[in-house]
């Protein structure tokens, strides 16, 4: 899976998660988004390709970013973990909590987690 965080001005993570088949097809996509965030002047936070078996919706640009519904605290680190939140508060406060030798992320999406 790729994982693509993002920055907006008032800085927020937005998170942009796209499911691969192998790691090549991975390294493919990571580098065309890149370009294509670079090139918006979109301010790219982590980039990476990650084993997992989560899978999320498709992505699928909003008119407004009042449209977002999905928060979740991602975790990199020796593992990578993505765990569903339920507002805005509830993400800050728990990506302030520290956790040894990993980055923590607060981050929403327009992505669902399907189940």
């Amino acid at each position: 899976m790729l994982l693509v965080l993002t920055q907006n001005g008032a800085g927020d993570i937005n998170a942009s998660f796209v499911n691969t088949s192998t790691r090549e097809q991975c390294q493919q996509k990571e580098k065309m988004l890149r370009d294509v965030f670079l090139a918006s002047n979109i301010s790219v936070v982590d980039s990476r390709c990650v084993q997992s078996e989560l899978k999320f919706s498709a992505f699928e640009h909003t008119s407004s970013s009042s449209q977002i519904r999905n928060f979740y605290l991602i975790t990199i680190g020796d593992e990578f973990q993505v765990e569903n939140v339920s507002d805005w508060s509830e993400c800050r406060f728990q990506s302030k909590q520290p956790v040894e030798n990993a980055r923590v992320y607060c981050s929403s999406s327009v992505q669902s987690l399907e189940k």
